[in-house]
């Protein structure tokens, strides 16, 4: 939930934030050995791995600076905090994403043209590299999922995806280097390495839809998804005595944080006393059901546009 002027960040929230200081430790590290591996195999795979982990390192950069601020920063000059910094960050990942992708596409189409043998030596060191970077997406993967599961977070949810995404690639990746270790003398084994990376390139453009798609929505105000539309409407419809007419609902995300706006018509007779109680009641049972969610119920007598 955001974080009110003056108040702390809660303890999911600091989780969150070393969690994702962790990743971006890791991913750098990750990355330099990389290179490394790369320039000393000559792999094209590697490379494309690369280019999807400079992504990964700039969506969870960008992830942790938006974390931070929610957690640091004072809130009073944006009444619904810095929810949509989330998005535009994903957004920005999803721009890089696609230049990585436009070089993968060009290198492997320059190996499919011009086939080249991996260094040998270098090949053993790269093998080595990627079980590391498999164990420690794996476990990146594991953490993020088992956080987003405690509160949800659009954060983390795109982080834990991309973990996922990246445990399958690193095993495209030992998959495709240890064929190239083991028949090095076939002459068809060089296009092993090419076309791994063109596997890998279609997972980064998975990355580049579910990251754009899910950031494109929350900033359009997309309506919440059907499992908690139907919370509400379960939680109305448990109150159905108590009001005369719904007249409208709005519901947006913005980052972790769920905002809903009820609009319902009461009986003209009752007292504004007991529907103050009906209103309070409804408002914390939907917010006690709905994590991290702001419910506000207001009064009409008239269908709301």
């Amino acid at each position: 939930m955001s974080n009110d002027k003056g108040t702390k960040p809660t303890d999911h929230s600091k989780a969150k934030e070393k969690s994702i200081l962790l990743g971006l430790l890791l991913g750098i590290f990750g990355l330099v050995t990389g290179i490394i591996a790369a320039i000393i195999a000559n792999s094209v795979t590697l490379e494309s791995e690369i280019l999807k982990n400079i992504g990964l390192v700039t969506a969870v950069f960008l992830s942790y600076l938006s974390i931070r601020k929610v957690n640091r920063g004072r809130t009073e000059g944006y009444n619904y905090g810095y929810g949509k910094l989330e998005s535009v960050s994903g957004l920005i990942v999803a721009v890089v994403l696609v230049i990585s992708l436009i070089i993968v596409i060009g290198h492997t189409i320059e190996r499919f043209q011009h086939p080249v043998e991996l260094h040998a030596g270098g090949v053993d060191l790269a093998i080595v590299f990627s079980a590391v970077a498999l164990l420690t997406s794996v476990w990146l993967w594991r953490h993020d999922y088992h956080l987003t599961k405690e509160e949800y977070s659009p954060v983390l949810e795109s982080l834990w995806r991309m973990y996922r995404s990246k445990t399958i690639a690193s095993v495209l990746v030992i998959i495709s280097l240890s064929m190239s270790a083991v028949f090095y003398d076939q002459p068809w084994v060089t296009y092993v390495d090419p076309l791994a990376s063109i596997i890998i390139g279609l997972f980064i453009v998975q990355s580049i839809y579910n990251i754009s798609t899910m950031s494109v929505y929350d900033l359009l105000d997309r309506a919440l998804e059907e499992s908690l539309q139907i919370v509400i409407l379960r939680e109305l419809a448990h109150y159905f005595d108590e009001y005369e007419a719904i007249h409208g609902i709005r519901s947006r995300r913005s980052g972790a944080n769920v905002y809903v706006e009820i609009f319902l018509e009461f009986d003209g007779d009752r007292k504004m006393s007991e529907v103050q109680k009906v209103i309070d009641s409804i408002k914390s049972s939907l917010e006690s059901k709905i994590n991290g969610s702001e419910i506000v119920i207001s009064p009409a007598t008239a269908a709301v546009a």
